[in-house]
């Protein structure tokens, strides 16, 4: 049997179990789940027909779903508005969520009202920032400097064949030291990690909602705040960048974080968080096209390969890398 046709009788199987197990909660004699669009990871989120659910097909062997509960319920303890989870079966992989709607946040935060919603947006890093959760992993050098890696793996190896000199490796790995040292140096607060347009929803009365948020980890202060006005999806403009920056300073600040950080230094330190970002996403994207076949991601590698060119900018200490995307990378997508 070819690995395709016996991977869709395992899906097919796991959805039947999952309609099996909602229909154990909720009693009904038909359960109809359509399918909602996924994300990057193999977690499957379906609507239960004529409810107010999502019923969800998370493999226990892949997906963190023990921490999805726990950070569900400390992003909650907080007033950062989540799905509320109904029921779930960890064993099996199974969860019953509150159903959100179908307002995103990109959908909405645009034209006259992409401001507003924005501030909203930075409104919400301002809880996240608060939240007190010891289980959090720790987004240590030895996880940055992973997530670094996945560029030269899977961008420059993998996806462009590209083999560095001994020097290009050299200049590569002190640009990742330098990037490493930025992140490691800020206040280290609960950090979404994959804090973008895609990744919020917008409620009654236009309140925002956090999805995705499993894989939140203890890091850096300025990652999410780079992840929303330097979305791999979205360009703002550089007035609304502006004046969302200035406010996550100041709300920052009011939370009691920055006390001794200057809103230069802080700029400083965002670009070089963004940067980190987006080098990790340039492998990221690259190895959803090669290793799980979703080809989808690479029509928004060319934004992405601009915020690394104007995000090392003048900076010495990113000259090389710079002229490594130059001549390895750009044009190449």
């Amino acid at each position: 049997m070819a690995f395709g046709t016996w991977y869709s009788n395992v899906i097919d199987k796991r959805k039947e179990a999952l309609k099996a197990y909602v229909k154990s909660i909720i009693l009904d004699k038909e359960i109809m789940l359509l399918s909602l669009n996924g994300d990057a990871s193999f977690r499957r989120y379906f609507r239960v027909a004529d409810t107010s659910y999502i019923a969800v097909d998370a493999p226990p062997e892949t997906q963190k779903n023990q921490e999805f509960i726990q950070i569900d319920e400390a992003l909650a303890r907080f007033k950062v508005k989540v799905p509320k989870i109904i029921a779930y079966d960890l064993d099996q992989g199974f969860m019953l969520l509150e159903d959100l709607g179908d307002t995103t946040f990109a959908k909405v935060a645009i034209g006259d009202r992409q401001e507003y919603f924005y501030q909203k947006a930075i409104e919400v890093l301002g809880k996240i920032a608060t939240v007190s959760l010891p289980s959090l992993p720790k987004f240590d050098e030895a996880f940055i400097k992973f997530e670094l890696s996945l560029f030269d793996t899977w961008m420059l190896d993998k996806a462009l064949k590209v083999t560095l000199t001994e020097s290009e490796r050299n200049d590569l790995n002190e640009a990742y030291d330098y990037l490493t040292a930025n992140c490691l140096m800020q206040e280290q607060i609960a950090m979404h990690r994959d804090y973008h347009s895609r990744n919020l929803m917008v409620c009654q009365n236009d309140e925002l909602a956090v999805i995705d948020f499993q894989d939140m980890v203890k890091g850096p202060l300025c990652y999410d705040l780079a992840s929303i006005v330097y979305d791999c999806y979205v360009v703002l403009d550089k007035a609304l960048v502006n004046n969302l920056t200035i406010r996550a300073y100041d709300l920052y600040q009011s939370k009691g974080f920055l006390k001794d950080l200057s809103y230069e230094k802080f700029l400083n330190q965002l670009r070089l968080t963004s940067l980190q970002r987006h080098v990790k996403v340039l492998g990221i994207f690259c190895r959803l096209s090669i290793r799980d076949g979703k080809d989808g991601y690479l029509k928004d590698l060319p934004r992405v390969i601009n915020y690394v060119l104007t995000e090392c900018g003048d900076d010495p200490k990113l000259l090389k890398l710079k002229q490594l995307i130059e001549k390895y990378v750009v044009g190449k997508f």
